[in-house]
């Protein structure tokens, strides 16, 4: 259906009618997510609420696996002399190496699997809600645009005379509601006169019917495209610096894009969308693309970008720097992990690596993701700073020997058991 189509001169009907977009049901995960973030009001501090609920859901799994992870590096740092003796020894034997140090740290209480498999499960939970996290954004920023197609068909609306017991009301309207057999759908005749009374356009008489349905159609566009523009105006998902949180903090992105870009940005949320739906998008959103937002006074507001990259600068320096701190307190781990070294070259390289994969996530997702990530980068850091530190005293009040001393013990009364 086609919007504004005239149909046919003769019969004085004309279509405005613009359908919104089907919707498609949130899973279990996406209406906690939905009830957490839109409960709070504001949407950027409701995702920030979100992701530290989160966190702390599966801090003592994260816990767990850096208090082990810091252990086994304290403890390999205590046996250096050990692990560097045996690597000279198998300098071209990685394969005895490794053999000799899985020994060695078997005797001594480390267990590399004891880490690993609490961060296999909190990243399984990680990928799941992130799934659901980006499902519902979809969501979102779909219903927004659903809401906007509401406000603009309520406008068309106050333009339609209603007939009420008999009687004709509504003082703004001149419009007929009727159905037009030709294609089985509801249009619009015009009641020229009630228009001209309205609206009073100059030299309206001398025009013929065609030229009189073509001023009709644009003045019930143009109060339309404004009130879908103001609704999208009251209502903005915005965070501080950044226009529209469903979009990239990003001086590349519009807060309010073109339909080829808001397609595929709703992939996962709406239903039977393809190209011919472009009209109806470019109506709704006439005075949101491009230009910025327009006041009723026709001045220019807002901006075209969405953002200023702020938010994903903060990403990747706060990934580089728990890179560095996790780096930093598996020194050992690394160093002596291989014969050669190699795993601290991993290491150097996953600082390197890591940051601009979260940049990349950051660029490409939106700015809900990118402060969903830089909270849990910032809580992550928190929580390995106070471990690290603990850590370190407990391990320095025991002493390194004593310490191993007693998970050696440990180990052995396991086995006996």
């Amino acid at each position: 259906m086609e919007i504004f189509n005239l149909l046919d001169v003769s019969t004085n009907f004309i279509d405005f009618a613009v359908d919104p977009i089907n919707v498609k049901n949130l899973n279990w995960i996406g209406k906690i997510i939905q009830w957490l973030i839109e409960g709070v009001g504001i949407v950027g501090l409701g995702v920030i609420l979100f992701t530290l609920i989160l966190k702390t859901v599966v801090l003592p799994l994260d816990v767990y696996s850096r208090v082990k992870m810091k252990k086994q590096s304290l403890l390999m740092e205590s046996m250096r002399p050990q692990m560097e003796k045996l690597q000279k020894q198998y300098a071209n034997d990685k394969a005895m190496y490794s053999q000799k140090v899985m020994e060695l740290q078997k005797a001594n209480g480390i267990s590399m699997f004891g880490a690993c498999i609490p961060m296999i499960v909190t990243l399984v939970i990680f990928m799941t809600v992130f799934s659901a996290f980006s499902t519902y954004s979809q969501y979102a920023n779909l219903s927004t645009y659903n809401d906007m197609v509401k406000e603009y068909n309520v406008s068309v609306n106050e333009f339609v005379l209603k007939n009420i017991n008999g009687e004709t009301v509504n003082e703004k309207g001149f419009l007929i509601e009727e159905k037009d057999n030709s294609i089985g759908e509801i249009a619009y005749f015009v009641d020229f006169e009630a228009f001209k009374t309205l609206a009073q356009p100059n030299d309206f008489d001398i025009k013929n019917e065609a030229e009189k349905m073509s001023v009709v159609r644009n003045y019930v566009r143009e109060h339309a495209r404004k009130a879908a523009a103001d609704y999208y105006r009251s209502n903005r998902n915005s965070f501080i610096w950044v226009g529209n949180i469903w979009y990239p903090d990003s001086m590349l992105n519009k807060e309010v894009p073109n339909f080829s870009k808001f397609s595929s940005t709703i992939s996962r949320a709406g239903t039977g969308l393809d190209n011919s739906y472009e009209e109806s998008y470019d109506e709704v959103t006439h005075y949101l693309r491009w230009d910025g937002y327009k006041n009723e006074a026709g001045k220019l507001e807002g901006k075209v970008f969405n953002g200023y990259f702020v938010l994903i600068v903060l990403a990747i320096g706060l990934m580089f720097l728990q890179q560095f701190i996790s780096m930093r307190s598996q020194k050992a781990s690394s160093e002596l992990g291989t014969v050669d070294g190699s795993g601290a070259r991993t290491n150097k390289w996953m600082l390197i690596m890591m940051p601009i994969i979260y940049g990349a996530f950051s660029f490409f997702y939106s700015a809900a993701f990118s402060l969903y990530m830089i909270t849990n980068t910032l809580y992550g850091l928190i929580t390995t700073l106070i471990i690290n530190k603990a850590m370190d005293v407990s391990f320095a009040k025991r002493g390194a020997e004593s310490f191993a001393k007693k998970q050696r013990v440990q180990n052995n009364r396991k086995r006996l058991k």
